[in-house]
C-alpha cells in the first residue's frame, strides 16, 4: 500500500503541473486515503511533500538540446515498416531514428561517418494536444536523421553491445517470419509477436480504434497473461517441479520483454508477472505494491512516460482490476469476463476523453465479441506459427492461416464500416474532469457491489454529462486561423447551432513524411478537440495546393455536407475528378449562389461574378464576407491588386472588423487602392514560419499599418472567441497579445 500511495503522490505532482484545479481534487482524495490507511500525520505530510516536489521537478525538467549536426552514428537496431526499414542510431548519449530514401539495410553495430543533419520537430504552434516533439521525448528519441543514402563505404564495424545483439536476434526472427509465407497474415503475426505496430495499415488501425479493440492487436498485458498461462499449462504437463516451472517462466518472460524493446505495456505486464512469481516463493501476493513499483521504475527510467496514453491506460486498467478482483473471484467465467471488461472500459473513459477527445459507443460489446476470439483462436495460432516457422510450415496450414486472418480482418472491417462506433467530444475543462472521474469511480463501485439500478443511473448521468459538454458553450462563435505553415485554413464555429464552416484546408508537397498528412497534424485534431465530427460547409477559395491540398484527405476522414467552390477555376475539374468515391455531400456552385447561411453564420460572395474568367487560379479566388452578427470577417484568398480594384470598384467602401490579408501578405496584394477604400480593425496573415517567399512583405506591412496584425509565422494559431458583443483574441505563441474588446450597442 505504501508504494501505491507514493505512486499517487508522484502522479498528483504531474497533474498539478498540467491541471491545477483537478489536481487539488485528486490530492484531497489521495490525502484522505493516506489518513485512513496509514493512521498518522507523518505519511500524510510525506505524501503532500512528494506531490509538491514532483510538481516542481516536472516544471523545471530540463529540455535536452539536440545538436544540429552529428559527425558519426552507430546503428543499434531497426524499426520495421511494410514498405521498408528505418534504423535506430546513437551518437554519444543521443538517440535518433535514421530514414534513408534508398532501401539499404545497414548492419547492427556499424559506425557510419557523416555529417548528418538532425531534425527535431518544432514546438506545437496550434491550440491542440498533438505534439510531435513531446511524443519524441516520450519515446526516448532526441531527433530524426534523413539521408538520401548511407552506403557501406561510409561505415565500419564497431563493438557490439548486448542490446545490439538482441536487435540482431530480433531482426533474424522477423526476417524468418517475412520469408516464411507470401500471404499478408505474416504482418499480423509480427504485430502480435514482437509489437511491430508499423505493420498495421492506417485503415486497419482506424477500424481497430473505432471498435475499441486496438489493445488486442498489439503487444499488451493480455498477451503476457496468455503466454504465462500457456507456459504454465505446458510445463506442468511435463510434471516438472513447481519451482523449476516458475524459473523457466521467468526466463521466458524476460526474453519476451527484451525482444519487445521494453514496450511500456509489456514492461508493466512482465515486471508484475515476474515479480509475483518471485514473491510467490514466500506465499505472498502483493499485487498493488508490485504494479506500483513497476510504474515507479518506468517513471525513473523515463520521466516523460507519464504523458504516454498507453502508460496511463495500461496502469489505470490494471489498478482498477486489481482493486476489484475479490468482487469477482467467486463468479462464473461469463460473469467474470463481463465484469472485468466493464471495469476495464469504464476505468479508461476519462483518459480516452482527455487524450483523444472521443468515446467508444460499442467498445464493451466489441470486447465481449473479440476477446474470446483472440484468446481461444488467434493467440494460440500465433504461438503455433512461431514454432512452425523454425520447423516446418505445411502449405495447407499456410492457406488456413491466410483464411483465418483474412476472415478476421474482413469481420473487423464489416463491423467498423457498419455504423459510427465513436463520437467526438470537446476538450474537458476542470469541472468536467472532476465530475466524470467521480462518476467513473462510483460506476465501478456500484458494478462491483452488483447494484444494477444505481449503476444504470450513474451510467445515464455519465452519458448526459458527455452530451452537455458540447452543448453548453461559453461563447457564441469561434473564428480560428489555423497555423498550417505556408497556406490558409480557417475554422468558424457557431456553437449555438453546432454548425461548422471550414475555409480552405492548407496543403503541401509530401516528399519525406509520407503518411504524415498536414491536416492530421493541424486541422483535424483541432476539430476533434472541439468535439466536431461533421463539417457543414467547406469553402475552397481557389485551387492552389496551399489552400485546398488537404481537402480530399479531410473528406475521407470526416463527413462534409457541402463544398462551396468556383467551378470556373482552372484547377477545379482535375480536383473534382479525384473526389473520394464515398463523398455523399453536395458541391455548391459559388457563382450561382451569392449568399448562404451556415447556422447563424452569414456568407456573402463579393467576387468573382459569373462572367469573370481568368487562367490564373489566384485571380479566381473567392472573396467572402462572413458575418457572425456583431463581428464581420473578410476572406480574400490569393486575389491580387488588379482583382482588388475590380471588386472594390463594384462594392464601394469595404468595411469589416477583421481582414484576412490576401496571398499570405504578398506585395502583389492588399494594394494602396484597396487600403484607401476599406476599414478594418484587425489583419490576419497566414504564412509559414521562415517561408522561402519572405511573406509577409515589408511593403504590405507598411500599407496595413493601421490594423492590428496577427501573423501565424510569428504568433502561431490565432483564435477569436465571440460572445454577444464581446470578442476575445488569443494567440498560441505570444500571450502578450491576448485581449478582449466589446462593441457598444447600436
Amino acid at each position: 500500500m505504501i508504494l501505491f500511495l507514493i505512486l499517487l503522490s508522484v502522479l498528483n505532482g504531474y497533474i498539478l503541473h498540467a491541471q491545477p484545479v483537478p489536481a487539488v481534487f485528486f490530492i484531497i482524495i489521495s490525502s484522505l486515503i493516506c489518513h485512513r490507511r496509514m493512521k498518522g500525520k507523518a505519511f500524510l505530510l510525506f505524501h503532500l511533500g512528494t506531490t509538491a516536489i514532483v510538481a516542481m521537478a516536472v516544471f523545471i525538467l530540463p529540455e535536452k538540446d539536440s545538436p544540429a549536426m552529428v559527425d558519426t552514428v552507430t546503428v543499434t537496431g531497426y524499426k520495421y515498416y511494410r514498405d521498408g526499414v528505418a534504423h535506430t542510431v546513437t551518437n554519444g548519449d543521443g538517440r535518433y531514428d535514421l530514414y534513408m530514401e534508398e532501401a539499404v539495410k545497414l548492419p547492427v553495430g556499424a559506425v557510419c561517418q557523416g555529417p548528418f543533419e538532425v531534425v527535431v520537430p518544432e514546438a506545437q504552434r496550434n491550440f491542440i494536444k498533438k505534439d510531435d516533439r513531446m511524443r519524441m521525448k516520450v519515446n526516448g528519441l532526441d531527433g530524426r536523421i534523413y539521408a538520401d543514402l548511407v552506403d557501406s563505404g561510409q561505415c565500419a564495424a564497431g563493438p557490439m553491445t548486448w542490446g545490439m545483439q538482441l536487435a540482431e536476434i530480433r531482426d533474424g526472427y522477423m526476417e524468418a517470419v517475412l520469408g516464411s509465407t507470401v500471404h499478408d497474415y505474416k504482418f499480423d503475426i509480427l504485430t502480435l509477436s514482437v509489437g511491430s505496430k508499423s505493420y498495421i495499415t492506417s485503415e486497419l488501425f482506424d477500424k481497430l480504434q473505432m471498435l475499441g479493440i486496438y489493445h488486442l492487436y498489439v503487444i499488451s498485458g493480455t498477451h503476457v497473461a496468455f503466454i504465462t498461462a500457456i507456459l504454465f499449462y505446458v510445463l506442468n504437463r511435463f510434471r516438472l517441479d513447481i519451482t523449476l516451472i516458475k524459473m523457466l517462466m521467468i526466463a521466458a518472460l524476460l526474453v519476451f520483454l527484451c525482444l519487445n524493446f521494453f514496450s511500456p505495456s509489456v514492461f508493466r505486464a512482465v515486471f508484475m508477472t515476474v515479480t509475483l512469481l518471485l514473491v510467490s516463493f514466500t506465499r505472498k501476493k502483493p499485487y498493488l505494491s508490485v504494479i506500483s513499483l513497476s510504474a515507479l521504475v518506468q517513471i525513473v527510467i523515463n520521466p516523460w512516460i507519464v504523458l504516454h496514453a498507453g502508460f496511463q491506460l495500461s496502469y489505470i486498467t490494471t489498478f482498477m482490476i486489481i482493486l476489484s478482483r475479490h468482487h469477482w473471484s467467486g463468479s462464473g467465467f461469463f460473469i467474470q469476463l463481463l465484469g472485468i471488461t466493464l471495469i476495464a472500459e469504464i476505468s479508461t473513459l476519462v483518459i480516452l476523453l482527455h487524450q483523444f477527445n472521443e468515446l467508444s459507443i460499442s467498445g464493451i460489446a466489441m470486447n465481449m465479441i473479440f476477446v474470446p476470439i483472440f484468446t481461444s483462436v488467434i493467440f494460440p495460432m500465433v504461438i503455433l506459427f512461431n514454432i512452425m516457422v523454425f520447423t516446418h510450415l505445411p502449405e495447407v496450414v499456410d492457406a488456413g492461416y491466410a483464411f483465418v486472418f483474412g476472415t478476421l480482418k474482413a469481420m473487423i472491417t464489416l463491423i467498423a464500416d457498419g455504423m459510427d462506433h465513436r463520437t467526438s467530444v470537446g476538450s474537458l475543462g476542470p469541472f468536467w474532469l472532476i465530475l466524470l472521474s467521480t462518476l467513473s469511480y462510483w460506476m465501478i463501485r456500484t458494478l462491483c457491489l452488483r447494484q444494477v439500478r444505481r449503476f444504470l443511473m450513474l451510467s445515464a448521468c455519465f452519458i448526459l454529462s458527455i452530451l452537455l459538454i458540447d452543448r453548453i458553450p461559453h461563447d457564441d462563435f469561434t473564428v480560428t486561423m489555423v497555423d498550417v505553415g505556408q497556406g490558409d485554413a480557417f475554422v468558424i464555429e457557431d456553437h449555438r447551432n453546432r454548425s461548422v464552416l471550414l475555409i480552405d484546408t492548407g496543403g503541401r508537397y509530401y516528399y519525406r513524411d509520407t503518411g504524415q498528412k498536414l491536416s492530421d497534424q493541424t486541422v483535424l485534431p483541432y476539430l476533434k478537440e472541439a468535439g466536431i465530427d461533421r463539417i457543414d460547409m467547406m469553402v475552397l477559395s481557389h485551387f492552389d495546393l496551399d489552400h485546398m491540398g488537404e481537402a480530399h484527405h479531410i473528406i475521407r476522414r470526416m463527413a462534409v455536407d457541402h463544398i462551396y467552390v468556383n467551378p470556373n477555376d482552372p484547377g477545379f475539374q482535375e480536383w473534382h475528378e479525384d473526389m473520394p468515391n464515398d463523398f455523399r455531400g453536395t458541391v455548391v456552385d459559388a457563382l450561382q449562389t451569392r449568399e448562404l447561411q451556415v447556422g447563424d453564420i452569414a456568407i456573402k460572395r463579393l467576387f468573382p461574378g459569373p462572367a469573370h474568367s481568368d487562367d490564373d487560379p489566384n485571380r479566381n479566388s473567392l472573396v467572402l464576407e462572413v458575418d457572425t452578427g456583431s463581428y464581420s470577417f473578410l476572406f480574400t484568398g490569393d486575389t491580387d491588386e488588379k482583382m482588388e480594384q475590380l471588386w472594390v470598384g463594384e462594392a464601394g467602401q469595404v468595411e469589416a472588423d477583421v481582414l484576412k490579408l490576401a496571398h499570405h501578405g504578398s506585395d502583389t496584394s492588399t494594394g494602396e487602392y484597396f487600403i484607401a477604400n476599406s476599414d478594418f480593425t484587425y489583419g490576419l496573415i497566414s504564412a509559414g514560419a521562415g517561408n522561402r517567399y519572405g511573406h509577409p512583405h515589408r511593403e504590405v506591412l507598411e500599407r496595413a499599418g493601421g490594423m492590428a496584425l496577427l501573423d501565424t509565422s510569428k504568433h502561431g494559431m490565432v483564435r477569436f472567441k465571440i460572445d454577444g458583443r464581446k470578442m476575445c483574441i488569443e494567440t498560441k505563441l505570444d500571450p502578450s497579445l491576448n485581449h478582449c474588446i466589446k462593441k457598444r450597442a447600436e
